[in-house]
Parts: structure tokens; sequence; C-alpha cells
């Protein structure tokens, strides 16, 4: 018998028997008592977990961040995170239902919130149409020339970008 042929049958009666302990090791599962219940419970947590979800994405339109307080008061690094990425998302939802001017005043809240925005202002560019970005540009310098608690050069660099 050659060292192939040896292999190949050593190979196939290990592949067997892998097989067949998973096969007891299945079988042995599913007599346990507590399985169907284990099961139950899984399957509703993850409906759950699946709903809460579901919830969470109807309901992301009336997720608000207020910008009451000025940026150099916030103290959260998580919450500034938080407060950014929920501005992107109502910018981008609003801009597909239609809502531009809405959309970009968002847009314009998420990018005043940034230390550095002209990465962001790049990225935006690179995926808005021009329809969008030019209003997107004046309502910063309108934000800018609103806002007297900016003191770093974010400012600065926004307009030149402009």
């Amino acid at each position: 018998m050659s060292s192939r042929t040896l292999l190949g049958i050593t190979m196939g009666t290990a592949g067997a028997i892998l097989l067949g302990y998973c096969i007891y090791l299945d079988q042995k599962r599913r007599a346990d008592p507590e399985y169907k219940r284990k099961l139950h419970d899984r399957r509703q947590h993850t409906e759950k977990a699946q709903d809460i979800k579901d919830d969470h994405n109807d309901n992301q339109l009336t997720i608000e961040c207020p910008m009451e307080e000025p940026l150099g008061e916030v103290s959260d690094h998580l919450e500034l995170e938080h407060c950014f990425e929920s501005e992107m998302k109502m910018g981008e939802q609003l801009i597909c239902q239609g809502n531009i001017a809405d959309g970009v005043t968002h847009f314009a809240n998420a990018i005043m919130m940034c230390a550095h925005p002209l990465p962001v202002l790049q990225t935006i560019q690179e995926s808005l149409p021009d329809f969008v970005f030019m209003p997107l540009l004046m309502k910063l310098t309108e934000l800018q020339s609103n806002s007297s608690s900016t003191k770093d050069n974010s400012t600065t660099s926004i307009q030149e970008y402009a």
C-alpha cells in the first residue's frame, strides 16, 4: 500500500469519526430537557433586540442633540461624539427625504462641533452633490459669523475652505 492511499484512508477515517462525534453531541444537546426552553428564550431575546433596534431606527428622526450650551463647555467626549453622530444621521435622513435646508442645518451643526472640520468637510464634499454642498458652506459661514464663542483656528479654516 502506498503512503498516499494510507494517508487518504486515515483522513477519511478521521473525518468519519469527527462527523460521528458531532452527530453524537448534537443528539445529546437535543435530548437535554432544558434545550427547548433555552432555545425559546434565545429566540425571544433576539426578537426583542431586533424590535428595539427597529424602534430605534423608526424614532431616529426624533433624536435631537441640544445645541444650548457652548461647545467650550461640553466636557464629555462621548456626549460630544454622540451628538455629532446624531446630527450627521439627522442631516442625512432629512436630505434623503428631500428636506435639504434642514439637512444642511444639521450637517452644519455637526461640523461646527469638530475640532478639525476640514477632513469632515472634504468627506462630505465627496459624497454630496454641489447643490447640497454649496448651501452647507453658506450655512457654515453664517453660523461662524453668529458664533462669537469660537476662538480656535477651525473658524478661519472653514472660511478659507469656502
